[in-house]
């Protein structure tokens, strides 16, 4: 077209030069003006082309920039996701947890990497740096950085696979299973997986089957037929064992264990039997993958004993701990089948330890002797093991207590009852009867003999019971003074169950005693005629006055208590840290 507009001028402009005369020169003037033109014309278009090409390379340009951000953005994002999973399971790992790596790739030989940084901040909670991006010629760009704080939860720090009170005394910091009743009285910071639950938590009640945590599938010859084992004898005091290298099983086969104080376990501890704990400085702590105490037994922690544990702790039996302990720290989880129990010392050495059941209420100033221990006459109560050879009385004997009774009682309500396992049958004890007023009874196991005291002489204010059977003649004291005296031909029986404290034989709710009791002594002999007590030692003597000053925490330490298990021959990773979610995520 600017070719058809050049000719048409230079045809008009010439012709009408020459038809009008003009001279050559201006000819020529107007050639350069058409070629002027001709320059805008091309420089118009130009520069409107260069518009265009400019604005398509912005364009393109905006375009990469944004698909290399996004792809940035998703492998930060995939970095995050890299760190879950291996503070989730961290057996994989050098360290106690993954701390993060530099140039890590999700696709070999590209030239996009990515840098981690794991801070643990506390227990189950970690924060995460994450810095993706693209390197070319030596350079990073499309750079894209995440922090984030990660929350292991569900984390289990406690597993019963009983019944279970948490008294007063007792940190749960985590999460609890218990496939049976749990009672709280004390503090549960975490979700309970219950069955049933007596009082609250500060997370969730869920349901047992919520939970889809498996207990360990292993065994003690899973780890003594893959590690070396340490032997180790029966007591053990101011002695360290470990760390080795290679790891090794601290192992005691077929035999209980004592931790005398001042005992220190760098590795596992192992015991095929019950674990004792007495005195302080007592530490265990796991070696990477392992428990850190396994026993096949009960472990029980007595009175005036310390013990910090760092790892996981599996526990076949029972563990029971004492109400004057001075302070038990596990800081991984504790795992239970028989539950977790307080318990109050024999102190006549015959280690008939009370398991103290549904958390009545320390008086530690409270007794006439020192402490007590009060019972709120519902649910409460205090339970000796089972035992065909201890607590035996099968002649002369003396029973002595002092007790604090509520003026309310509950008809046959038991103060302390030796009994069959199964309950049906009372081989000595003292109880209440149904009259009006309450008639304070000596129980065997087919009569009864009346002491000749009633409620209303005892109740509302310390008193001192005392009975005494020598040949065939029962006598009875109130506070040092005799009240009844005559023969009673039926024998005590030897007493092959356990002996209950604050109820009758029947373990029933509606025969609990109500009030305080303290300094339960148990002779099995009479006093000679010139003596008030016998001159030897009792043969059970609970004081009930343990200082609660120690407490005890549980922590829940996936980091620490994850472990390899065998369940079917074949190495397994286990954690007692069922999931993980990212409680924030921002740019930084």
């Amino acid at each position: 077209m600017i070719r058809e507009i050049l000719i048409g001028f230079r045809v008009v402009g010439c012709t009408d030069l020459h038809m009008f005369g003009g001279a050559q020169r201006g000819c020529r003037a107007r050639k350069g003006a058409a070629l002027l033109v001709v320059l805008l014309i091309v420089m118009a278009v130009t520069v409107i082309s260069l518009g265009f090409l400019s604005r398509s390379d912005v364009e393109l340009a905006c375009g990469g920039n944004m698909a290399l951000r996004t792809k940035t953005d998703y492998l930060a994002e995939s970095g995050l996701e890299h760190a879950k999973g291996l503070i989730l399971n961290p057996q994989d790992v050098d360290s106690e947890y993954w701390t993060g790596a530099v140039r890590q790739q999700l696709v070999a030989g590209s030239a996009d990497y990515y840098d981690v940084q794991v801070l643990k901040l506390a227990e189950c909670n970690y924060q995460i740096t994450c810095d993706a991006y693209h390197e070319s010629n030596a350079e990073q760009i499309g750079f894209s950085s995440l922090l984030a704080e990660l929350r292991l939860d569900p984390s289990i720090a406690f597993w019963t696979e009983n019944n279970a009170t948490i008294w007063p005394r007792v940190t749960i910091a985590g999460d609890v299973f218990c496939s049976g009743v749990l009672t709280n009285n004390g503090a549960v910071n975490g979700d309970a997986f219950v069955a049933a639950l007596n009082g609250t938590v500060q997370g969730r009640q869920k349901a047992v089957g919520d939970m889809s945590l498996q207990w360990p599938q292993t065994t003690l010859a899973d780890f003594t037929s893959r590690y070396s084992v340490q032997p180790i004898a029966a007591d053990l005091s101011d002695v360290t064992f470990g760390p080795y290298s290679p790891v090794r099983v601290c192992y005691r086969g077929l035999g209980d264990v004592v931790l005398a104080g001042n005992v220190q376990v760098n590795g596992m501890l192992a015991v095929d039997g019950s674990l004792t704990v007495r005195e302080g400085g007592n530490v265990v702590r796991a070696a990477k993958n392992l428990p850190a105490l396994l026993v096949t037994g009960n472990l029980i922690i007595e009175n005036g004993s310390a013990l910090d544990i760092r790892g996981l702790v599996l526990v076949e039996g029972q563990v029971q701990i004492s109400a004057g302990v001075a302070d038990v720290n596990v800081t991984g989880a504790l795992f239970t089948k028989g539950g977790l129990l307080e318990t109050t010392a024999d102190s006549s050495g015959n280690d008939n330890i009370g398991l103290i059941y549904n958390s009545p209420t320390w008086r530690p100033a409270g007794g006439q002797v020192d402490g007590a221990l009060e019972f709120d006459g519902a649910d409460d109560y205090v339970r000796t093991q089972d035992d065909s050879s201890s607590l035996q009385l099968t002649g002369d004997y003396t029973l002595a207590v002092w007790v604090k009774a509520n003026a309310t009682q509950q008809d046959w309500a038991g103060i302390f009852s030796k009994r069959s396992p199964d309950g049906s049958a009372n081989h000595w004890g003292l109880r209440f009867d149904d009259a009006s007023p309450k008639k304070l009874l000596v129980c065997h196991p087919a009569s009864y003999w009346y002491t000749g005291i009633t409620l209303s002489d005892i109740a509302g204010a310390w008193h001192h019971l005392r009975v005494v059977r020598k040949g065939q003649l029962m006598t009875a004291y109130l506070d040092g003074s005799q009240v009844r005296s005559n023969t009673w031909n039926e024998n005590p029986g030897g007493g092959d169950g356990h002996l209950d404290i604050a109820a009758d034989r029947t373990d029933s709710s509606a025969r609990f005693y109500r009030g305080l009791i303290d300094d339960l002594c148990v002779y099995d002999c009479a006093p000679d005629a010139n003596q008030v007590y016998p001159q030897v030692d009792p043969i059970g003597h609970w004081k009930l006055d343990e200082q609660t000053g120690g407490s005890i925490s549980i922590v829940a330490a996936p980091a620490k208590a994850a472990i390899v298990v065998w369940p079917a021959g074949d190495a397994e990773n286990w954690t007692p840290a069922v999931g993980a979610f990212f409680r924030s995520i921002k740019r930084n």
